[in-house]
């Protein structure tokens, strides 16, 4: 920041073509010339607009009435005010009009190049005296044949007394026009982008940024000669250029082409940053011709020979700049977004000060009354005359407070910032406005008696539930390994579960894999909080019991506000859904309450564990065994509502999927169609398939849609799986089902809702209940036939409504008119229990007859892979021993060319299987912290495997 500030001599503020609106310019709305050619020459300033006006003015400073020499914008400085039809992108001065020498202006738009000169009527001398006015005539103009980014003129060739233009386009193309002729259209090799363009006059070379950020200098002798090639093939001419008021002609200068030669670049000089501008000073008296270059970081010179002079790197981000020669030594003047001006003389600072906006134009201008003066212009269109004064800023730095440094209060002061600079730093996408969640460390030690390998270990959780990582793997496991992990709480909706399955995978010592399961709870602290219970819900259950009622904050002592009230207690989940459990000592009943019914389903699935465990504990068992019931009606209408609302999601994802895919599709023939017009010689008119690529671009972005429609699916997945199990659970309390039938039922209505596109919840559903309510209504001694037609692949349904229908009649069937479940009448056999171990050996077996499983002391259960060396025979005979006997054979199988088995034999015995960790009935889980990280110093929990597995 500096001391002082940028003194105004002269300014004013340029408006918009339509009233109300402000106006927009550029770098090149700016332009400081003798555009009127008065004598004695004076500099006027031009200013455009995005807009399309174009105001000419005449600083200079006036006489007060009291004889004093003031400065200061005046209305009779403003002395041209037109609107054009287009916006201006680009002002330029020069001799452009072959039947005179004298300067005209030149207007560069969006589709057109338009040279035209200031004159002035009514006398005065053209210097704006009383009685003169200006306006503006059109010499002619030009028809860009494709939308023009930027403007460079000079005496290309070599010419004398006369100047060309040369008009760069959005995609990197080059058209020059000898004054009202099109001489050529050609493209330089690597500039697919436009950027800033500058013509050195001594050695005749045109000097552009390309897309690869490359400083490259051409000669314009070469790319005329590698134009005239395709000219020539062409068989085109040099058109004339368009009269003024007359579009007749306006085809002609649409010629021109692409080939010939290929260009090559008389140097190149790699900048690395993307260039902001150029400008050329030197080549008056002898001076030596310089470069300057204006980059994101840094400012570049350079000879005209390629070859760098100096840089000076920079430590703010630059906005413009302007050079000169004083003393034959380069002046720069650079400003900056932050208000700033800051000169140097090469690389060497000279002086800095404060400016009141910042430019996005700047050069340097003599006018009557001041010599050497800043011209500026901004983004809203302020105009600026300035020079560098010594006034001091008014602003003055106030002292600093000396006081007595408090230590205690500093480290605590620091530890809150660093706390605010994690929050802020991380990625908060996983938890929105819940604050501090509580975290559960837990650490798991694996022990093992012999040597394992490849021990890999994966925790399992379901949504919203989080763990800091969830796969490991230990090399070698010879005594004792520990691993440390936390779980948390990820997304800021209900869980469905604290389950968590943890599964063990290593390869003994004799090369047979094996596979451990372990399963544990976590606390319900870790997704609730204590809360104030509420009197009113919209969703109600109630359970009853054959127990007198428990005083709640026996039940929930961790979860207590108030532990005065026995008979109500809040919990309130981490995303502020509340449910309020309450308990009546006369009826013996609980009540649970929410707003949300899928709230409900955790809350009570932890009272039934609780009232359990505190009836079953020795003191209070009286010889009753605790039996729970449901006082209710079933939830079936949220059921169907939630249902409908995961089914939306589906259908709204598939719909985005596919209107993906079509506007990809869409953008790749697109992009074919360009780059063919592109590799075209001969330059075609793109026929609106820029807009359109960049309209389809647009609709492409329907992947964040996507993005946010999975994590709403998510959540309604999570929604429907916590009202499914309660639904569940309630049938279950109702009907007093055995667990085998309750696994059945679970398995038909599946409380697990995966995230899967081709067969979702609702078609798997329905075709499980459909299957049991076609069992249901078969004969009991009808078995399945063997031959039965395969079943149709599931598609996703175009609505809910068969499967609420087959879920509500299953439901009536079950509760109202006690059906039993059961497979036994439409299976032909029984599927085995699969135990908590299951272990996978090498060699296959028959999947058509599934063994019964073996007992624990039966010598057959030996990995049969690992066993090298074995023969096929004694292979073959163990199988047959582990099999068991076989079914009676059919008259169909009687018929098959089967081999006649031999008996089994008796194998070795299998190896002693390592003790590995893993007593789910042993752990007990501390109370959870609330914490941020996780930390090293945590409660251990040993999972410690049974003796005798």
């Amino acid at each position: 920041m500096s001391l002082f500030k940028a003194r105004e001599w002269w300014g004013t503020a340029v408006e918009a073509a339509t009233p109300g609106e402000e106006e927009e310019c550029d770098a090149g709305c700016l332009l400081v010339a003798n555009v009127n050619n008065e004598q004695p020459a004076r500099d006027k300033v031009v200013v455009g607009g995005f807009s399309g006006s174009l105001r000419v003015f005449l600083p200079q400073a006036h006489r007060s009435e009291e004889g004093e020499e003031v400065s200061g914008y005046r209305p009779d400085h403003l002395l041209l005010e037109t609107t054009l039809n287009y916006p201006i992108l680009q002002l330029a001065v020069g001799k452009f009009v072959s039947s005179n020498s004298l300067e005209h202006l030149c207007i560069l738009h969006p589709d057109r190049l338009v040279v035209c000169s200031v004159v002035g009527v009514g006398g005065g001398g053209g210097g704006g005296g009383q009685g003169e006015h200006f306006r503006l005539t059109i010499a002619y103009q030009h028809k860009l044949p494709r939308r023009g980014h930027s403007l460079v003129t000079g005496t290309f060739g070599g010419v004398r007394g006369k100047h060309y233009l040369a008009v760069q386009s959005l995609d990197g193309c080059l058209v020059v026009y000898e004054q009202e002729s099109l001489a050529f259209v050609t493209f330089l090799p690597g500039s697919l982008l436009p950027g800033p363009i500058a013509y050195l006059p001594r050695a005749d070379a045109i000097v552009t940024v390309a897309a690869d950020w490359s400083l490259q200098c051409y000669r314009y002798q070469t790319i005329a000669v590698a134009s005239e090639n395709d000219n020539t093939t062409n068989n085109t001419t040099a058109a004339a250029a368009i009269p003024p008021n007359n579009n007749n002609n306006s085809s002609n200068n649409n010629r021109g082409g692409s080939g010939g030669r290929r260009l090559t670049p008389e140097w190149t000089q790699l900048l690395g940053e993307a260039a902001v501008e150029m400008k050329v000073v030197g080549g008056e008296e002898g001076e030596p011709v310089s470069l300057l270059v204006l980059a994101q970081r840094g400012i570049y010179c350079f000879k005209e020979s390629g070859v760098l002079k100096f840089v000076k790197k920079l430590e703010f981000d630059p906005s413009c700049f302007t050079a000169f020669i004083v003393d034959k030594g380069i002046h720069i003047c650079v400003a900056s977004h932050t208000n700033t001006l800051l000169v140097y003389r090469e690389t060497q600072l000279k002086w800095a000060s404060q400016l009141q906006f910042p430019p996005v134009a700047l050069t340097r201008a003599d006018f009557p009354g001041i010599t050497g003066a800043l011209v500026m212009l901004g983004e809203a269109g302020q105009v600026q005359v300035t020079y560098l004064g010594t006034d001091p800023s008014l602003f003055v730095a106030p002292p600093t407070e000396t006081r007595e440094i408090n230590y205690d209060h500093t480290d605590k002061e620091l530890v809150r910032l660093h706390k605010i600079i994690k929050a802020s730093t991380k990625d908060t996408g996983a938890l929105v406005g819940m604050g501090r969640v509580p975290a559960v460390p837990v650490v798991l030690r694996i022990t093992a008696h012999t040597p394992l390998n490849t021990v890999r270990v994966n925790v399992a959780v379901e949504k919203p539930i989080g763990v800091t990582q969830d796969t490991f793997v230990l090399r070698t496991v010879c005594d004792t390994s520990q691993i440390m992990i936390k779980f948390y709480q990820a997304e800021p909706y209900i869980p469905p579960s604290l389950s968590v399955t943890i599964i063990t995978s290593y390869v003994s010592h004799t090369g047979a894999p094996r596979i451990n399961t372990v399963q544990l709870e976590l606390p319900l602290r870790l997704v609730v909080r204590p809360c104030t219970p509420s009197k009113e819900a919209d969703h109600k259950i109630t359970i009853s019991s054959n127990k007198a009622a428990v005083n709640l904050p026996d039940l929930f002592p961790e979860l207590v506000q108030d532990a005065g009230v026995g008979t109500a207690i809040g919990l309130q989940y981490y995303n502020g859904m509340e449910v309020t459990i309450l308990s009546s000592r006369t009826t013996n009943r609980y009540r649970l309450q929410s707003d949300s019914m899928a709230a409900l389903w955790l809350i009570l699935k932890e009272l039934m564990r609780r009232l359990k465990g505190y009836w079953n504990q020795p003191s209070r068992r009286d010889g009753e065994e605790l039996q729970l019931g449901v006082a209710s009606s079933f939830p079936t209408h949220e059921l169907f509502f939630e249902i409908d609302a995961h089914f939306i999601r589906r259908k709204k994802h598939k719909e985005l999927e596919l209107q993906l895919a079509r506007r990809s599709a869409q953008f790749r023939a697109v992009q074919r169609r360009l780059l063919t017009k592109f590799k075209d010689k001969t330059p075609t008119p793109l026929a609106n398939l820029d807009s359109l690529l960049e309209g389809t671009y647009k609709q492409i972005h329907v992947t964040d849609v996507i993005t946010e429609n999975l994590k709403g699916m998510e959540e309604d997945g999570c929604q429907l799986s916590c009202v499914v199990r309660l639904v569940l659970e309630m049938t279950r309390l109702a009907t007093g089902m055995s667990d085998q039938e309750f696994a059945l039922l679970s398995a038909a209505v599946s409380p697990v809702v995966h995230l899967s596109m081709e067969q979702g919840w609702e078609e798997t559903t329905d075709a499980a209940i459909t299957f049991l309510l076609r069992s249901y209504s078969r004969p009991p001694p009808t078995p399945m036939p063997r031959d039965a037609p395969p079943t149709p692949e599931l598609t996703m349904p175009p609505d809910t409504s068969k499967l609420k229908k087959h879920l509500g009649i299953l439901l009536d069937k079950i509760t109202k008119g006690g059906a039993q479940l059961s497979l036994d009448s439409t299976s032909e056999t029984k599927m085995p229990e699969l135990s908590k171990e299951t272990v996978w050996h090498d060699e296959p077996e028959d999947p058509s007859e599934p063994p019964p499983p073996p007992p624990e002391d039966d010598p057959t259960n030996v990995p049969l892979g690992s066993r090298l060396g074995e023969d096929r025979a004694r292979s073959a005979r163990i199988r047959s021993a582990r099999q068991g006997p076989r079914p009676p054979l059919t008259p169909a199988s009687l018929s098959e060319d089967m081999p006649e088995e031999d008996p089994a034999t008796e194998p070795t015995p299998s190896e002693e299987l390592p003790d590995l960790t893993g007593d789910p009935a042993a752990i007990q889980l501390p109370p959870p912290t609330v914490e941020e990280e996780p930390r090293a110093t945590s409660s251990r929990h040993t999972f410690t495997r049974p003796p005798g597995t």
